[in-house]
């Protein structure tokens, strides 16, 4: 029995699909700068992806980190939330451009972010994306994008 399930674990891991799936975040941490600098991409969509950069290194929560369980979740929603009002708005062309990985992986990632996105008020998610683009345009604003 053991010897099976190890070896479905093994066969599902070649798969390809788990690398993928632990890759995303990376992935979508690195393809944000190139979005940044792509005039292709709305300049509104731009400010929210460097407010999301500036989210995501910021010690700032919604929720504290040290709280067990629960204190990442908010990262994690967030950055989903982002995904489904930023990369979502950007033609798909323009981020396969970018995107180091798989795109069935992107696609995947773009229609989980869609999921949670249905699940939180469309007053919150544009509450959200407006204060993520507002820190963006700020930063814009005061030359510290570069």
């Amino acid at each position: 029995m053991i010897p099976k399930i190890a070896g479905l674990l093994i066969d599902f891991v070649k798969a390809g699909w788990v690398t993928e799936t632990l890759l995303a975040l990376p992935r979508v941490a690195l393809m944000i700068p190139k979005l940044l600098g792509d005039r292709r991409v709305p300049f509104r969509v731009r400010t929210a992806l460097l407010g999301l950069g500036i989210y995501l290194v910021s010690p700032f929560d919604i929720i504290p980190d040290f709280i067990p369980g629960v204190g990442r979740i908010d990262d994690a929603i967030v950055l989903l939330l982002l995904v489904d009002g930023v990369l979502n708005q950007i033609d798909e062309t323009i981020l396969l451009d970018h995107w180091t990985g798989h795109a069935l992986t992107l696609r995947r990632l773009r229609d989980a972010a869609r999921v949670v996105g249905n699940f939180v008020p469309q007053k919150f998610r544009r509450f959200l994306f407006g204060k993520i683009a507002a820190l963006g345009e700020r930063n814009i604003r005061q030359g510290t994008s570069d």
